[in-house]
């Protein structure tokens, strides 16, 4: 017990519930669909839980993450916005709505008043879904430097557990009771997710936390010396379980992520006698890239490499999404500037779908978020994405014009960098942010490196203390 007194303190409320809601959100929230069953526990969850930090939440915490809730409260409102009913001689000049107001004067049903939303049921569907990143934002941003740290271990913690729990579906029933999601990508290693892509994604960005992990926070020889051994044994397995996800995009996207690590490495700076003298080769990397070549080598012997399978197969479902987003373009200039409703890509993509393009199964999502913005959102929706992506990348230019040496703070505002890279590649073919999982993900990442100049802390005693860290003082000024 003194031991664990010494490594983690007292443990706080907002750290507490936080751990508690991300362990909810990981094994309720893998899917992005409206009628997964999880749901009616993990939405009202989001909403106690939202209270629960509201009553440690001051108003330096708000301060100190301006924009990130300057962004927060625009999406709430924009989405309240599109569910205000508004007058039919308002609503009938509105762009796209004449198939509507056709409607209803042949049936009709006289003066309507409609939402701007063609499709009001999915827009209340995200509205509720933004409270489980929104209370993921409100108790994050009152942890500690050392708090917010502490969340890496854990996020490793529950990625790795998600792989292994893919290779057991892969190996076992592909009807079997490891699949949690009714409608999922059966026969694949989908893990704690429904979807084999978001599986993957998230696999693939263990690679920059494995980095980060292996130099931070380590104070001995052998503290570091363990800490390579054993992210260097998870990076190691890795690879075949990426690999029998059978996602294409987590094969591209796991390349950054192999990337990522020569930017986020750092050998830590600990003195200790020298044994031996001269340029020798260290024969661990050698060891390390060895055994990864072997183990991807049995994956694909053993036919469960389903990813490269499919990299160079003919898949006609993605055939499809790939020839959808030409009529999209089209489809999503007819509802500007205003859009269709956030939410409501399904039923209005249908009203236009292309008879060649039809097919037994429907289409759920663009498999395209900023397609799919500009089509239910509208200009208001790619002003928003264009203002993140700006912060995103003033922030990004900073951080990697900034030393590895500069301390923690750096190495970790790099890793939230990749992060939200890679959930963003991952949305150009997919829809990853529309799991609760990955959204919880992406509000961490945030605040990993979005901290402001002169933010504050509370510690034990509930008193405010300036962070003394230059690094992090220069680091927010960016």
């Amino acid at each position: 017990m003194a031991v664990l007194q010494r490594k983690f303190g007292a443990l706080r409320l907002p750290f507490v519930a936080l751990i508690l809601f991300l362990t909810l959100v990981f094994f309720t929230g893998g899917g992005s669909r409206a009628d997964i069953q999880s749901l009616i526990i993990l939405r009202p969850a989001a909403v106690i839980f939202c209270g629960i930090a509201l009553w440690t939440l001051k108003m330096e915490h708000i301060q100190a993450y301006k924009f990130l809730f300057g962004m927060a409260a625009a999406l709430f409102g924009l989405t309240i916005l599109h569910l205000i009913p508004l007058p039919p001689s308002v609503w009938g000049a509105l762009p796209g709505r004449e198939i509507v107001t056709e409607i209803d004067k042949v049936a009709g049903l006289g003066a309507v008043w409609r939402p701007i939303s063609l499709v009001p049921s999915a827009t209340w569907n995200a509205f509720y879904s933004l409270f489980v990143p929104l209370a993921m934002l409100v108790l994050g941003v009152q942890l500690t430097r050392e708090e917010r740290f502490r969340l890496l271990p854990i996020m490793i913690g529950f990625g790795l557990l998600s792989g292994f729990w893919g290779l057991l579906q892969v190996i076992g029933d592909p009807q079997g009771p490891l699949y949690v999601y009714r409608v999922t990508n059966n026969g694949s290693a989908v893990g704690l997710f429904a979807n084999r892509n978001h599986q993957a994604v998230l696999l693939t960005m263990l690679f920059p936390m494995l980095a980060v992990y292996a130099s931070s926070g380590v104070r001995t020889i052998e503290q570091s010396r363990v800490k390579v051994g054993m992210a260097a044994a998870a990076g190691t397995v890795l690879v075949p379980l990426i690999l029998v996800t059978g996602s294409r995009a987590g094969l591209i996207i796991g390349l950054v992520g192999l990337v990522s690590i020569l930017l986020l490495y750092r050998k830590p700076n600990i003195s200790a006698p020298k044994k031996r003298k001269g340029n020798k080769l260290d024969l661990r990397w050698l060891v390390g890239l060895f055994a990864v070549l072997c183990l991807g080598s049995v994956t694909i012997l053993a036919s469960r490499a389903e990813a490269l399978q499919r990299l160079f197969a003919t898949d006609e479902q993605t055939d499809v999404r790939l020839q959808i987003w030409a009529p999209m373009v089209d489809m999503a200039w007819k509802y500007f500037p205003i859009g269709s409703g956030i939410g409501s890509f399904v039923p209005v993509y249908q009203i236009d779908e292309p008879f060649d393009l039809l097919t037994p199964a429907y289409t759920n999502q663009a498999h395209n978020e900023f397609l799919e913005i500009y089509m239910t959102v509208g200009l208001p929706g790619l002003i928003l994405l264009l203002i993140a992506a700006i912060a995103l990348a003033r922030m990004a230019f900073y951080v990697f014009r900034t030393p590895l040496s500069e301390g923690r703070d750096i190495v970790f505002a790099r890793l939230g960098v990749f992060v939200v890279l890679m959930q963003a590649l991952g949305s150009i073919a997919d829809y990853p942010l529309r799991t609760p999982a990955h959204a919880a993900l992406f509000v961490i990442a945030l605040l990993w490196f979005a901290e402001k100049r002169d933010a504050v802390s509370v510690d034990r005693g509930g008193r405010e203390k300036r962070d003394g860290s230059q690094t992090e003082s220069r680091l927010v000024q960016a």
